[in-house]
């Protein structure tokens, strides 16, 4: 199976890196969105409370350091080979 190639560029790295940042921030908002309509009409939560804050943070911040992090360091620990 071929891996997935990325650039060396340093700078097309940081392209690829904002580009996933502003696509990931309208698609985070929008998927949130209908999760708010959604705990809206079960009056599970309410829109305040602190676990659907930190829900929220972890769903649109750990994607994006998890991705920065494979972008710029990651590609070394994958590419290594058990013996």
């Amino acid at each position: 199976m071929k891996h997935l190639l990325l650039p060396k560029n340093k700078v097309a790295q940081v392209a690829i890196n904002v580009a996933f940042i502003v696509i990931w921030e309208e698609l985070a908002g929008l998927i949130v969105e209908i999760i708010w309509k959604t705990i809206g009409e079960l009056e599970f939560f309410n829109q305040d409370s602190f676990l659907v804050l930190l829900t929220e943070i972890l769903f649109l911040i750990l994607p994006i350091l998890s991705f920065t992090y494979w972008i710029w360091w990651g590609k070394k620990n994958l590419t290594k080979k058990i013996k």
